[in-house]
């Protein structure tokens, strides 16, 4: 065994954003039996590190759902951005159906509507399906990074696209989960984009190419490690690439029926140090402990 990925929300953290004393030492156990571990997100590069530095842990990550591959430090070391030409479309279908979205880019978030409604929405989204609070997002709260706080925005999409970034992705979502699906058919019809669901009440549209398994077959193939060698766990659809890829698979059971489908082993659910439990049963078999 020589890496383990794995997703964050739902898998190593808990709703309220938290690693536990006992996925913290999971992680340490893996490193100190020279186990690299990496991180698999849909989150950017400052929403992955304003959790792991609050447990000085440091590693490389898979980011915006395969957009990017990131050392320690954020240097960029391969990237997979959406194609500018059909971002106008993209948040044309989301306006229409006048679901907030975000647009995740290599020099900030942004949005045409206006940044307080789509973060009031992003809240109130976060109240009621994880329980969070509405203090979370304030600026000494555990969600104070959140993208939603730090939305500009933008009213021209040509000037928009003229500018000196990459975009990573664009996620929507709704109070209503019933908004997402109609613009999912929408999406189907734009060529060179992938979409998923984390959860039904959003979509996150990204390059086709920028998936999570796709990426780590690259870091695979760079890092010169087998894919016998590599552990992945997931509990989203946008980490279905990754259990379809790399066999050696665990998701815990708050996963989605498929990522289970597909997965090695199921393990306890995150909230009950489900990655913990992965990690145990993967060093015993590995002979490792």
């Amino acid at each position: 065994m020589k890496l383990v990925v794995s997703d964050m929300d739902g898998t190593l953290i808990n709703h309220q954003s938290g690693i536990s004393p006992a996925n913290l030492k999971a992680i340490q156990q893996l490193q100190e039996n020279g186990i690299e571990f990496a991180i698999a997100s849909g989150r950017d590069f400052y929403g992955v590190r304003s959790i792991l530095d609050q447990y000085d842990i440091r590693c490389h990550a898979i980011l915006g759902n395969g957009a990017q591959y990131c050392d320690e430090d954020g240097q960029v070391i391969m990237s997979c951005y959406l194609n500018k030409s059909v971002f106008a479309d993209i948040i044309q279908i989301f306006e229409n159906a006048h679901v907030p979205y975000m647009v995740f880019t290599t020099k900030g978030f942004y949005t045409r509507y206006q940044p307080s409604y789509v973060q009031e929405q992003f809240i109130e989204r976060g109240i009621k399906r994880f329980g969070n609070r509405k203090e979370d997002y304030d600026k000494n709260g555990s969600f104070v990074n959140c993208p939603c706080n730090h939305l500009e925005q933008f009213s021209d999409i040509q000037e928009f696209l003229q500018r000196d970034l990459d975009i990573i992705k664009v996620e929507a979502f709704s109070l209503n989960a019933s908004d997402i699906a109609p613009t999912k058919e929408l999406l189907a019809h734009i060529p060179t984009i992938s979409y998923l669901s984390s959860f039904e009440d959003n979509v996150e549209v990204t390059n086709e190419n920028a998936q999570k398994g796709l990426i780590l077959q690259q870091v695979a193939q760079l890092k010169k490690i087998d894919k016998k060698d590599i552990a992945v766990l997931g509990d989203g659809m946008n980490d279905f690439t990754l259990f379809q890829l790399f066999p050696y698979s665990f998701a815990p059971k708050n996963a989605d029926d498929t990522i289970k489908s597909l997965a090695y082993r199921v393990v306890d659910e995150c909230e009950n140090d489900g990655f913990a439990k992965a990690i145990d049963i993967i060093l015993k078999e590995k002979n490792i402990l």
